[in-house]
């Protein structure tokens, strides 16, 4: 029996793409991804080195932190016969915008050299209390 309130994937998609067509200002995108709990985390290099306000990266984490709440969301309000197309979706989406991150020149203008950098961009997630 479905419920009333399962959601077809493409209704799901057409709100995600009106979500991120119509974003806000590069300003509100930032303190939204503030809020989204976003962090960067240098594994080698020196972070100080590269823009991290860049307007190209703050859109990719924006647009990946909408596409993370949209799915966390819905995901079970989604008919049981499209999980799969559901989740094959997500995932497509969520490997382009982690593409694009690795496609974003980061470098200030004004350094001229960099060595080897690698970081890592993840959302924190809050701990829940066991009793």
């Amino acid at each position: 029996m479905i419920r009333k309130n399962s959601q077809n994937v493409i209704k799901l998609l057409t709100s995600l793409k009106k979500i991120i067509d119509n974003k806000p200002s590069a300003e509100v995108m930032y303190e939204e991804i503030q809020m989204m709990k976003f962090k960067v985390k240098p594994l080698k290099g020196d972070i100080a080195i590269f823009n991290l306000k860049n307007k190209k990266l703050i859109e990719t984490l924006w647009s990946l932190g909408k596409l993370d709440e949209l799915f966390q969301k819905e995901l079970f309000h989604v008919r049981p016969s499209q999980r799969e197309t559901f989740f094959k979706i997500f995932d497509d989406l969520t490997q382009k915008y982690q593409l694009q991150l690795n496609q974003i020149p980061l470098k200030r203008e004004e350094v001229e050299k960099i060595s080897a950098f690698e970081m890592e961009i993840f959302k924190e997630k809050p701990f829940k209390k066991s009793n």
